[in-house]
């Protein structure tokens, strides 16, 4: 069968140079292959022997991302690392419950005329003390009840109550009036950590949408990448067609064995692409499996993956100053700005507040009880008694006791308390004026972003014009080479021109629609 081809070929080269021949005697001209019509998205990767081809959407890839994406993961828990930061702050106004037991037994020589006889006088005391405390969120306020118990025992004999118990109940309350009444380190804290788990929400939000835009790009990148192997297949194959061509010209003395030369060289160079986008193309695979895979374990990251989507082109309208006004609104790297100006404030607010002088206002309601077996008076005899007395006299508020007490301090000056509100003032108008540089900022962004989907789209368009011109440019050359009206050079230069008009318009096409990504993404989030 190749004989008889290789036969055909010659007597359709040898009718068309013939000169002078009868138009009867010629054989019927059969015209060389033209280059094939390439569509891109319907290249497929290679599979190793034994492989797995993975058919895949990018909704498909990016849902994946979301859930196996190991650096969402981690940014995940991060919002969590804040709400228990958030809990150990609140923590401050919980209660504080203290309890303290006291033993102590004294021996002393009895230096009383009182008791004769009575060599050392021994006593012993147990104090049995509870109170709880507790910071309240408002005004810096703070409260206390302490329940305080005693007995003593001794070996006196003119002792009243022996054994004694004594009972305190003891409500206290206290409040700063001037500096700390507004604000204090607590409450600030528990204010900007509050605000700081809102901005870490927002990170989280950026972090997810630009997991899914590296995706994206990652994932047209691999189209890419693998439009690619079949561009320059489709070379390579007219490389070899032309060198086969050339050597069947030799066979038959049409053309001299060195005009083979540059069509073999042609080749190499063909091959020698081939590789080079093959390279490419798994670097651009193992690019999008570190973004969508969990582990080295994960059988993705074993299987061969071929993005599906259709690289599909369409003029897209952009509306540049709604979409500044939608970024300058809501873009996170602007809210976390805001937010984070909200934390100076109230760290201003703080400072202002500490040049106040230090009045602070303290008071307690105290309620006393004693009781035990009581000495009756001119003999040795004692009237029953013990604890349970002590309990009924608080009970019966029979020994109340009020308490007020104000304490002013004023460091003469306030030279320190007011450097640091100065300060803070500054910090706080300098991320003010931060804050418009970066709405500028973002303004350019958005507005470069919106260009460059226009003009990407020009690009693809041009890109288009330029490889079907090529590729008729192309079939033209290898038709006059055929028929002997072209050289060797031109046919492989208007080759090497399909081959880069084709990665041209692949990359016009990619770059479209990563620009269109791009705009809706700096709309929304920054880097």
């Amino acid at each position: 069968m190749m004989n008889v081809l290789r036969k055909a070929k010659v007597w359709t080269l040898m009718g068309a140079l013939s000169v002078g021949a009868p138009a009867a005697a010629q054989p019927q001209q059969t015209p060389a292959p033209p280059p094939d019509r390439y569509v891109v998205g319907q290249a497929r990767p290679t599979v190793d022997p034994g492989g797995r081809l993975l058919d895949m959407t990018l909704e498909e890839a990016i849902q994946i991302a979301l859930e196996k994406n190991l650096d969402l993961k981690a940014a995940r828990l991060t919002p969590q690392a804040v709400d228990y930061q958030l809990q150990a702050a609140r923590a401050a106004f919980n209660p504080r419950l203290t309890s303290n037991y006291q033993y102590n037994n004294q021996k002393a020589p009895n230096n009383s005329t009182l008791e004769p006889g009575l060599t050392t006088l021994t006593t012993l005391r147990q104090n049995f003390n509870g109170a709880m405390t507790q910071s309240l969120p408002w005004y810096g306020a703070t409260a206390g009840l302490t329940f305080n118990n005693n007995r003593t025992a001794t070996n006196s004999r003119t002792t009243v109550l022996n054994p004694s118990y004594g009972s305190n109940l003891q409500a206290n309350f206290s409040m700063p009036l001037l500096a700390g009444f507004l604000t204090d380190q607590t409450r600030n804290t528990i204010k900007t950590t509050t605000i700081q788990r809102q901005i870490e929400d927002v990170r989280l939000v950026a972090t997810i949408e630009n997991t899914k835009a590296s995706v994206r790009t990652a994932y047209w990148n691999l189209r890419q990448a693998i439009e690619q192997i079949e561009i320059q297949r489709r070379a390579l194959d007219l490389a070899n067609r032309l060198y086969q061509d050339n050597r069947i010209k030799v066979e038959i003395g049409t053309l001299a064995p060195i005009d083979t030369v540059q069509s073999e060289a042609q080749v190499a160079a063909a091959e020698q692409q081939l590789l080079n986008a093959e390279i490419a193309w798994r670097t651009a695979e193992l690019n999008f499996k570190r973004l969508l895979v969990s582990g080295p374990e994960d059988e993705l990251y074993s299987a061969t993956i071929n993005p599906t989507e259709q690289a599909a082109v369409a003029p897209r309208t952009v509306d540049i100053p709604n979409a500044v006004r939608t970024a300058i609104a809501e873009r996170t790297d602007l809210v976390q700005s805001r937010k984070n100006i909200e934390i100076s404030e109230l760290g201003l607010t703080l400072s202002k507040n500490l040049t106040k002088p230090q009045l602070d206002f303290s008071s307690f309601y105290t309620l006393a009880g004693q009781g035990g077996q009581r000495l009756v008076q001119g003999s040795n005899d004692r009237l029953p008694g013990g604890y349970k007395d002590a309990l009924s006299q608080i009970g019966n508020i029979t020994n109340p006791t009020w308490n007020m007490n104000f304490t002013f301090t004023y460091p003469l000056g306030m030279a320190a308390a007011k450097a640091n509100y100065a300060r803070a003032q500054l910090q706080f108008d300098q991320s003010q004026a931060q804050l418009k540089a970066q709405e500028l900022t973002v303004s350019a962004d958005v507005t470069n972003a919106g260009l460059a989907v226009d003009n990407t789209y020009k690009q693809y368009l041009a890109a288009q014009k330029s490889r079907e011109a090529s590729e008729r440019n192309a079939e033209a050359e290898q038709t006059r080479f055929d028929v002997g009206m072209s050289t060797n050079y031109n046919v492989v230069q208007a080759q090497n021109t399909l081959t880069q008009a084709r990665l041209s318009e692949l990359r016009a096409i990619i770059s479209y629609l990563n620009a269109i990504a791009e705009f809706e993404r700096v709309q929304r989030v920054g880097r």
